[in-house]
């Protein structure tokens, strides 16, 4: 998985203050799955670190990982390397942000995965595919951090994350993130950019001290998206959000979006 940057933090569900009818829905939508995409992050984090003491050689043993459960309590399974039946190898279960157990997996124990996690992992798969297929361009060097989330409805597509990974505690990835909608036959959908270009935003001053909030223009979707959510919980910082599709300014702060001010009409 990629180098990371990240300090832990406790979830603090919102609302969507003052947003209009027809937003409350996307911003609803946003902090959901940005708190969601937030704790799978976390969770595969520590449990890679966990992971590590237990097997000697990762790389020669598992095939990658998957993520699943609520946000606060999810479940981290590391996976072999069989693509046509996988099984588990290391499992870890979180809660609010703590390892509460983990176990290597021996030839006594249960290592099938139920048809849900396969899904996933097969998801997973076609969805880097699909994105190495595109001719995108990467924004780092390091390989993606993915999440991979499970339908929010029976039959809906398995969502797959690719995300930058934050490499340095002087700045965090804004652009660079994509979202690929794997559908319940297996297919993947469009590519989802959360951002036209390459973007770190810096986390130090001038001066080198931690500015108090990050101010980012978004130019794709008329409220803020999981991924400044993500983004907030991920820095422990509020972002200011303006969307330049209706001139409105937006608040994010973890998972509470709320509008701040809406710019008179030229």
């Amino acid at each position: 998985m990629g180098s990371r940057a990240r300090g832990s933090h406790s979830l603090r569900f919102g609302g969507c203050g003052a947003a209009g009818p027809g937003e409350a829905s996307a911003i609803e939508q946003a902090s959901r799955r940005g708190a969601l995409i937030y704790a799978y992050d976390q969770a595969a984090w520590h449990g890679a670190d966990d992971m590590r003491t237990k097997i000697d050689d990762p790389a020669s043993v598992l095939g990658g990982w998957i993520v699943d459960g609520p946000a606060e309590a999810p479940e981290l399974i590391f996976f072999d390397k069989d693509e046509d039946d996988p099984k588990a190898v290391y499992v870890a279960r979180f809660r609010d942000d703590q390892l509460v157990s983990s176990q290597l997996l021996g030839s006594k124990d249960d290592r099938t995965l139920n048809d849900l996690r396969k899904r996933m992992i097969k998801a997973l798969a076609t969805a880097k595919s699909a994105f190495a297929a595109s001719g995108k361009p990467l924004c780092s060097d390091q390989p993606f951090n993915s999440v991979v989330v499970p339908p929010e409805k029976p039959g809906g597509p398995i969502l797959v994350y690719l995300l930058t990974p934050q490499t340095t505690f002087q700045s965090v990835p804004f652009g660079g993130h994509h979202l690929i909608a794997v559908t319940s036959d297996g297919k993947a959908g469009p590519i989802r950019d959360f951002t036209k270009t390459c973007l770190d935003m810096p986390l130090r001053d001038g001066n080198g001290g931690k500015p108090a909030a990050l101010a980012i223009t978004h130019l794709l979707d008329p409220t803020p998206t999981e991924i400044h959510v993500f983004t907030s919980l991920t820095t422990r910082m509020p972002i200011f959000v303006s969307t330049t599709q209706n001139d409105k300014l937006w608040s994010v702060e973890g998972t509470r979006i709320r509008l701040v001010d809406r710019k008179p009409a030229r």
